[in-house]
C-alpha cells in the first residue's frame, strides 16, 4: 500500500493518529481537487502566486472568507441604520413627543372643496359671461359674469382664430404623436418657435407640452449637486418642485427685499472664497415677473444689477405677466424699458394664460436653448403641443405685433379695478391688497387684525405651524385656523356667485405641496372684453359678499 505524503515536519511532534488521520485527509482532498476539470490551473496558479508574494496567498485568503461571511450573513435591509442606543429616559421622551398620523384620513376638508369647484358648461351670449354647474350638477348657474379666468387678453376666442384651429385640425389632426425629439414637432412648432423669440427678444425659444411643467424641467437640466441658487421666498408651487428636483444648495431671501438679497448674495460670495472649492459653481436668482400668489412685481433693474455684481444668472418665471406688462404684453422687461436678451438669462412662459391657448416656453439663447433639446426632460419624453394650440398662440403673437389694444385696455381696466378696492374704506379694516395696480389679478387677503380677533391666529404663526408640519414630513397637512379661514372666504365666493351672478375665487393651493409660506386668499380677474361698468358690477358684488360674510 501507498504511503500517505508527509504534510507536516519531523521535527514537529505530532501523535502519530493525528498525523495519520491529517495525511489522509490532506492526499484525498488534493485528489478530489484534481479530479475537478481545470483545478489543476488553479493549482498552479496559487503556488506561483505563493511562491512569488506570500502577503497575495494571505490576502486572497482573507477575501475569500470575508465573501463566505458576508454571504451566509443576514442581509440587513435597504435603508436600514442600526438602531441607536437610549437610555429609557430617552425613550420615553421620543415616545412622548411621538404624534402618530390617524390610519385613515377625514375627508371632510375635501369634500367642501369638491362641491363648490365651478364647471362650466358652457358660453353665455355675452364674451365674459358663462354658464356653470356646481355639486355635481345639483347646482346651475346661467349668465355668470367671468371673473376668475385668467384668459385676459381673450382674443383667442375670436372667430378668426376659432376658424383658423378648425382648419388646423383637418390639416395636421388634433395630436402631435410623439415628442418634440421624434415625430412631434412640425413646421407650425418651429413657426411659433421663431415668433415667440422675435416677439419677445431673443435668440431662441423652446416650445414644452404642458406649462406647469417647464420649471420642473428646465432648471434640474442647468443645475447639479453644489450649485447655488437664490430664490425668493414667495415663489409659485411650480418653482418650488423644481428647486426640490434640482439637487442645489437652495437659499430664500425676503420676498422682493432686495436689501436682504444683497446681504444673502455677499455671505455666499465670502464663504466661497474661505472654501475654495475645486470647481465654480453654477448659480441661479430665482424670482417671478408677475407673483402667482400675491399679484406684485419684482425690482428687475435691482435684479440685474445684484446678478452682474455678483456674478448670478437670472430666471424668471413670466407665466402671469407675458400678455400683461409692458405696452405690447412683453412681460417684465418691457414694463421696465429693458431688452430682456440682455437682463434675463431664462425666461419661463405659459400660453395657457393671457395668450389662450395650451403648453409653455422658454426664452433665452442659442447655447441654452440647444441644451434643452437633449438635456431637459418634458422636452425630451412628454409629446409636444397640438398644432392647433400652436397655430392659435402664433395667430395671437402676429395679432398682438399688429395692435397692442387689447393690452392697453387690459391696463386701464386692471388699474381701475384696483383702485376701487384700494380707495374703499368700508373694505380696509376687513381686507388688504397685495397685488399691484398692473396686475390683471386682484390679490386680496384678510388683514393680520381682523385675522387675529375672529380666528385667533396672524400670518407668522400660520407659517411657523406650516414650517413646523414640514419639517416633521407629514403626508397630510392640517391647519385648523387656515381651513377655518378658507371657508370664510369660499363663503365670499358663494355669496357672490348665488346672489350677485358673479365667479370670483379662492386662490388655491394643495397644502402638503407647499413648501414655502402661503396665506389664503381671493382672486378677482379682469379681461379685455369686460367694460368698466361690468367691472364696476363686480366690485359692488364682491364688496357686498365681502361685508356680509364677515358681520356674520
Amino acid at each position: 500500500m501507498r504511503q500517505p505524503p508527509e504534510v507536516l515536519p519531523s521535527s514537529i511532534p505530532v501523535p502519530e493518529a493525528v498525523l495519520r488521520s491529517s495525511s489522509y485527509v490532506w492526499y484525498y482532498c488534493q485528489r478530489a481537487a484534481h479530479a475537478i476539470p481545470g483545478m489543476h490551473y488553479v493549482v498552479s496558479y496559487v503556488r506561483k502566486s505563493h511562491q512569488d508574494d506570500p502577503y497575495r496567498t494571505l490576502f486572497e485568503l482573507f477575501l475569500i472568507l470575508y465573501g463566505i461571511i458576508y454571504f451566509f450573513r443576514k442581509p440587513r435591509k435597504q435603508g436600514e441604520q442600526a438602531a441607536p442606543k437610549l437610555s429609557e429616559r430617552e425613550v420615553e421622551a421620543l415616545l412622548d413627543e411621538w404624534d402618530p398620523e390617524p390610519i385613515t384620513q377625514e375627508n371632510t376638508n375635501l369634500e367642501w372643496r369638491a362641491k363648490s369647484t365651478p364647471v362650466l358648461t358652457g358660453n353665455s351670449s355675452a364674451p365674459t359671461r358663462v354658464n356653470l354647474t356646481r355639486d355635481e350638477g345639483r347646482e346651475s348657474f346661467s349668465g355668470v359674469l367671468n371673473c376668475a379666468s385668467t384668459s385676459f387678453l381673450q382674443i383667442s376666442s375670436d372667430p378668426e382664430f376659432v376658424k383658423s384651429a378648425k382648419e388646423t385640425i383637418h390639416q395636421y389632426g388634433v395630436g402631435a404623436c410623439g415628442p418634440a425629439g421624434f415625430y412631434g414637432n412640425q413646421d407650425v412648432h418651429s413657426h411659433l418657435e421663431y415668433n415667440l423669440a422675435r416677439f419677445f427678444g431673443t435668440e431662441m425659444a423652446v416650445l414644452y407640452g404642458q406649462d406647469f411643467c417647464v420649471a420642473a424641467s428646465v432648471i434640474p437640466a442647468f443645475t447639479k449637486r453644489g450649485d447655488v441658487i437664490v430664490a425668493d421666498d414667495r415663489i409659485n408651487v411650480a418653482l418650488q418642485n423644481a428647486l426640490q428636483l434640482s439637487r442645489s444648495t437652495v437659499y430664500y431671501y425676503n420676498h422682493n427685499d432686495m436689501e436682504a438679497l444683497e446681504e444673502l448674495l455677499e455671505q455666499l460670495q465670502e464663504r466661497e472664497l474661505n472654501e475654495k472649492l475645486p470647481s465654480l459653481p453654477r448659480k441661479f436668482i430665482v424670482t417671478e415677473g408677475l407673483f402667482q400668489n400675491l399679484g406684485d412685481i419684482p425690482d428687475l433693474p435691482r435684479l440685474v444689477e445684484l446678478k452682474r455684481k455678483y456674478k448670478y444668472r437670472l430666471l424668471v418665471d413670466e407665466t402671469f405677466s407675458l400678455g400683461v406688462l409692458g405696452a405690447h404684453g412683453r412681460g417684465i422687461a418691457e414694463y421696465f424699458n429693458m431688452k430682456r436678451d440682455a437682463s434675463v438669462d431664462i425666461t419661463i412662459g405659459s400660453l395657457a394664460v393671457a395668450l389662450g391657448s395650451s403648453g409653455g416656453f422658454v426664452l433665452g439663447d442659442y447655447v441654452m436653448s440647444v441644451h434643452q433639446r437633449i438635456g431637459s426632460h418634458a422636452y425630451t419624453f412628454s409629446a409636444s403641443l397640438p398644432a392647433f394650440a400652436v397655430t392659435t398662440a402664433s395667430k395671437v403673437l402676429e395679432h398682438l405685433e399688429r395692435d397692442n389694444s387689447a393690452v392697453k385696455k387690459l391696463r386701464s381696466l386692471s388699474v381701475l379695478m384696483h383702485q376701487l378696492f384700494i380707495d374703499d374704506s368700508e373694505l380696509s379694516p376687513y381686507i388688504e391688497v397685495t397685488s399691484a395696480k398692473e396686475s390683471s389679478i386682484l390679490h386680496f387677503r384678510l388683514r393680520d387684525e381682523y385675522r387675529s380677533r375672529v380666528f385667533h391666529t396672524t400670518e407668522e404663526s400660520l407659517f411657523q405651524e406650516l414650517s413646523a408640519m414640514h419639517a416633521k414630513n407629514l403626508s397630510e397637512k392640517y391647519i385648523d385656523e387656515c381651513e377655518r379661514e378658507e371657508k370664510l372666504l369660499q363663503r365670499i365666493v358663494d355669496t357672490a356667485l348665488i346672489e350677485h351672478q358673479v365667479l370670483i375665487t379662492r386662490n388655491t393651493f394643495v397644502m402638503k405641496h407647499e413648501t414655502l409660506p402661503v396665506t389664503p386668499s381671493l382672486k378677482l380677474c379682469c379681461s379685455a372684453k369686460m367694460t368698466e361698468d361690468e367691472l364696476r358690477d363686480a366690485y359692488e358684488s364682491v364688496k357686498s359678499a365681502i361685508l356680509a360674510c364677515v358681520s356674520e
